[in-house]
């Protein structure tokens, strides 16, 4: 009952004053949290951008060399065969322009099967040699 009483002493406008602050406290604690988030999205969207940006260089770095004239020349003689004029063509052994069909293959040895681990520590421990 003493509480009752107390409590009834406490002035009206103390009440409306504590209902306001906190009322004041939770709609500023919704605002930062809201503004963090968004702060969040704006850091990611300028990473994505810096990545998209250093992308997009390096392909046009990419696209520059391809209209090259040097590129050009490369990919004709390495694509079609072609050659400068007066140039002639010299192929090298094991240069890998060789047709690999004519050239018989050596046959692959087989190689022996492998002794289990076991069998591999009683051989090491009676001393025979190693395969």
């Amino acid at each position: 009952m003493k509480r009752l009483r107390n409590l009834r002493k406490i002035p009206a406008g103390t009440i409306l004053g504590v209902l306001v602050a906190v009322y004041v406290a939770f709609y500023l604690v919704q605002t930062v949290q809201h503004n963090y988030q968004l702060q969040k999205q704006i850091t990611g969207q300028k990473q994505q951008i810096a990545n998209l940006q250093s992308a997009n260089q390096t392909l046009q770095y990419q696209i520059d060399y391809y209209n090259t004239d040097d590129y050009k020349e490369k990919e004709a003689r390495a694509k079609l065969g072609l050659q400068a004029p007066g140039e002639g063509v010299v192929i090298l052994p094991g240069s890998g322009n060789e047709d690999d069909s004519v050239l018989p293959t050596p046959p692959k040895a087989k190689a022996a099967p492998k002794a289990s681990d076991w069998q591999q520590w009683i051989d090491f421990l009676e001393g025979k040699p190693t395969q």
